[in-house]
């Protein structure tokens, strides 16, 4: 009874668990549109050998794309071992924009889930803003207390901690994206999966801006426009998830830092609508997380 009277603060505690990643998938699937536009100057995004068991295809702008998102695959898993950020979100939530949060994340991979699986991930969330939510913990071991989330609310609420299942009704209130969903290497393989329909999909307008700051961080700045909300693939109707989405991207690390996307206008002279953003600030890899700081007993956490 205890629990199911916590329920309404309970189901908040995952805001910004399901974040960042699946929005970073869908970040990285519009930076390599960019590098379609710019493939035929970029020499680093030459096709490698080619499978000698698969036939010949037709040639399309999203080939050069798709090699660079393995490629991408492959670093990532290859170099980064873990990361830390500040990430700031918004998201709209059944057709309601929920308020800016900003919270420290620390994200550890761990063994491989399969053979062809993603690692997983070990993940530690702390609510820094707004200040009525500031304190709020949330942690996610993959494959540990039965892939329950470990969490607590800010203030004198957390001195009740609770588990709940990442895709649990309480634990997706308030949220686009489970936790489960999180962690770059993931994303990536959903860019490629996401990439290969996307070939069969008709272009994308394109504008690409250098060197645009965001905080002290030089990015390249691409910004996607779908002028028709759907595509047709094999005589199905397919409905983009955007209108606009503009993406920050780190060229040296290969990482997006800030993806937002926004839904069609309303009216032809109505302004776009923001769906969801996010930012991450002070983004920082292999910094040697250890089990500690996914463990709720670490005397630094409030659980």
């Amino acid at each position: 009874m205890a629990r199911q009277g916590y329920g309404v603060w309970a189901a908040r505690l995952a805001i910004g668990c399901g974040v960042g990643l699946v929005a970073a998938f869908l970040a990285f699937q519009f930076f390599l549109r960019e590098f379609a536009e710019k493939s035929s100057t970029n020499t680093d995004l030459s096709r490698p050998h080619a499978d000698e068991n698969v036939g010949p295809v037709d040639a399309h702008p999203l080939d050069p794309l798709l090699d660079f998102a393995r490629a991408a695959l492959r670093n990532h898993t290859e170099k980064h071992q873990d990361y830390t950020a500040v990430l700031t979100k918004q998201e709209q939530v059944n057709g309601k924009l929920l308020p800016e949060s900003k919270m420290a994340l620390k994200l550890k991979y761990g063994d491989r889930i399969g053979p062809d699986a993603p690692r997983a991930v070990s993940v530690y969330l702390k609510t820094l803003e707004p200040k009525s939510q500031a304190g709020r913990e949330v942690l996610w071991v993959q494959g540990r207390n039965d892939d329950k989330i470990t969490a607590h609310e800010a203030g004198l609420l957390g001195m009740l901690t609770l588990e709940l299942k990442p895709d649990s009704r309480l634990a997706m209130t308030g949220n686009r994206y489970p936790i489960n969903e999180i962690g770059i290497e993931k994303l990536l393989v959903k860019l490629i999966e996401k990439g290969e329909r996307d070939r069969k999909l008709g272009p994308a307008s394109i504008r690409i801006t250098e060197n645009v700051p965001l905080g002290t961080k030089p990015c390249r700045l691409m910004e996607v426009i779908h002028e028709s909300p759907t595509a047709t693939i094999d005589d199905q109707t397919i409905a983009f998830e955007f209108f606009l989405a503009q993406i920050y991207i780190d060229i040296d690390l290969m990482v997006p830092l800030k993806y937002a996307s926004y839904s069609w206008p309303k009216t032809a002279n109505a302004p776009p609508e923001l769906l969801e953003s996010y930012t991450y600030q002070d983004l920082v890899l292999n910094v040697g997380l250890g089990e500690s700081d996914f463990d709720p007993k670490n005397p630094a956490y409030g659980f």
